[in-house]
């Protein structure tokens, strides 16, 4: 126990988060919610504001607890934003809302995210293999093609500002590659955020659900990663590819490795040990189509 470091500062910050128009296109379950991607760029954003020496770029044992939904009409969110500095310097911050209980006077706190920074990254530099030079060899097996039409259509029904697979997606047992980006008319809307485009690292996201409704017949959504690295901030209006591989797969767990390059092969991103669940308890299903073994040719007719 004594080598848990102590917390020696506490801090909580009132954070406006305006609800632009984009943001309404991320719903589940016909509910809108803020995106995961967004919920660290708000935390990442407060954090440089509040200590502006923090490095952000790593990211440790984060976690999406609860939905933050964005009822009809908002126009902004009013959160709090936690922040814990240990002894060591490292530093914890989780993403707070509080609301009233009806008929009461019982303030309800829900923590929605939580990031960890460590000061000492030295264990965290060269956290992945070279995901470049065997981005497609990797591959075993047969690799079937999905058209982005039929991804967002059934699969990831998101609207169009969250249509961030590109083109160019290819599925195999082993994994996934795709095309992603920024879609090219809301490009000028993700303006400069500290971690980069939250876009292309959404985009994977949705790689990784269709991944698990082929082959584990659940609709998977991310509630925390492992660790998060950024060399370079992904930029709105570049393509890049992702490659995710799965890790492990539970009857109520998808744990999967990811990794963003651009088209130049420079490695821009990894995100490794992300957690993914059911969130609806079994209400959202994957269509049939999906889960049978259909072959390339087939599969290509269906999206088609």
């Amino acid at each position: 126990m004594e080598n848990i470091p102590r917390i020696i500062d506490t801090v909580r910050l009132p954070v406006n988060i305006p609800i632009h128009a984009y943001l309404l296109d991320h719903h589940v379950e016909g509910q809108v919610v803020l995106p995961a991607v967004k919920a660290m760029q708000v935390i990442g954003e407060t954090v440089k504001q509040f200590r502006p020496d923090t490095d952000i770029s790593v990211m440790t044992r984060t976690r999406f607890d609860k939905f933050l939904h964005i009822h009809s009409g908002t126009v902004q969110i009013n959160v709090f934003v936690n922040i814990d500095t240990y002894e060591n310097g490292d530093i914890a911050v989780r993403l707070l809302t509080k609301n009233r209980v009806k008929k009461s006077s019982m303030i309800r706190i829900k923590e929605h995210a939580s990031v960890y920074y460590p000061l000492d990254q030295s264990g965290f530099a060269d956290q992945s293999p070279d995901p470049v030079s065997s981005l497609f060899s990797a591959f075993k097996g047969t690799c079937i093609e999905i058209f982005r039409d039929k991804i967002y259509s059934e699969l990831v029904p998101f609207g169009p500002a969250f249509h961030s697979i590109q083109g160019n997606f290819f599925i195999s047992e082993y994994g996934v590659i795709a095309r992603i980006g920024t879609p090219e008319e809301y490009v000028n809307q993700s303006i400069s955020e500290p971690l980069g485009s939250p876009f292309p690292l959404d985009a994977a996201y949705h790689g990784a659900c269709v991944w698990g409704q082929r082959y584990a017949r659940m609709v998977a959504f991310p509630v925390g990663f492992e660790k998060r690295t950024i060399w370079h901030r992904t930029r709105p209006g570049e393509s890049y590819f992702c490659r995710i591989l799965p890790v492990e797969t539970h009857p109520d767990l998808l744990v999967f490795d990811l990794w963003i390059v651009d088209e130049n092969g420079i490695l821009f991103e990894s995100n490794l040990g992300v957690c993914m669940k059911d969130v609806s308890a079994g209400r959202m299903k994957p269509p049939q189509w999906i889960t049978a073994d259909f072959s390339f040719s087939a599969l290509k007719g269906v999206a088609e």
